[in-house]
């Protein structure tokens, strides 16, 4: 599927505004702006949290996701927000994994080459603090259920069990014991390290590493109905917050 991306781009901006959020353009890509997308709440107790979209140009449920999120004025106000909602928009354009160069984004943030991640790793590292919270929302062509990766070091009881209730409301779950070469157990893999993978650094290690809290990457299977992924990023999303 090929998104309208100007029309998305479009819509997030004003969906975000009248949410609440100030909209920070931190780097242009050909004639695509990337954008952050942040609030700040003066309750207190909340969480920090960051999620993420659209680093892969052929998922297209988690930019659709957080589209509905911010229409519905949905993400609960008690909670400080970074988002970039579309890390990929050359991709997202093109319907394709990689940027217009080649490059799998999501393996280029341990020694950066593309233009999208060392802009990326710039504003991340001058607005982002410690987080509680990040939410990575990806898509597996592969995959013929739901799954997510958790990377939990601090000794807290995690979300993702949560996150497989809310997702299997609209989605099957990928139970197989190995999922994309990782051990898996009931649709989840939580490594007990930070993998060292060859190819690169994927954004979950990389923030994992520069900003600590809880950290999750949610994988829908593309080959189903993309309402149904929706769906269950929005509802995991929530489950969480």
């Amino acid at each position: 599927m090929n998104l309208q991306i100007a029309q998305l781009l479009s819509e997030l901006k004003t969906k975000a505004r009248t949410s609440g959020f100030e909209i920070e353009t931190f780097d242009q890509i050909e004639k695509w702006p990337l954008m952050a997308l942040s609030r700040n709440s003066s309750r207190q107790g909340g969480q920090k949290v960051y999620i993420s979209s659209g680093i892969h140009g052929d998922e297209p449920a988690g930019p659709l996701a957080l589209l509905e999120l911010l229409e519905s004025d949905a993400l609960p106000r008690q909670h400080d927000y970074w988002i970039c909602p579309v890390l990929n928009p050359a991709g997202l354009d093109a319907g394709t994994r990689e940027n217009t160069d080649g490059l799998d984004l999501n393996r280029d943030y341990r020694e950066p080459q593309s233009s999208e991640i060392r802009a990326h790793i710039s504003w991340a590292k001058q607005h982002i603090p410690p987080l509680d919270l990040a939410l990575h929302l990806h898509e597996d062509w592969e995959a013929k259920g739901f799954y997510l990766y958790e990377l939990n070091f601090s000794g807290q009881p995690g979300h993702a069990n949560a996150i497989l209730e809310a997702a299997a409301k609209h989605l099957p779950i990928d139970t197989t014991n190995e999922i994309d070469g990782s051990p898996a157990s009931g649709g989840i893999i939580r490594p007990q390290t930070l993998p060292e993978l060859e190819e690169g650094y994927p954004e979950a290690i990389y923030f994992q590493q520069q900003f600590g809290g809880l950290n999750y990457t949610l994988e829908t299977p593309s080959g189903l109905p993309l309402k149904q992924r929706i769906a269950a990023h929005k509802d995991a999303i929530l489950t969480v917050l």
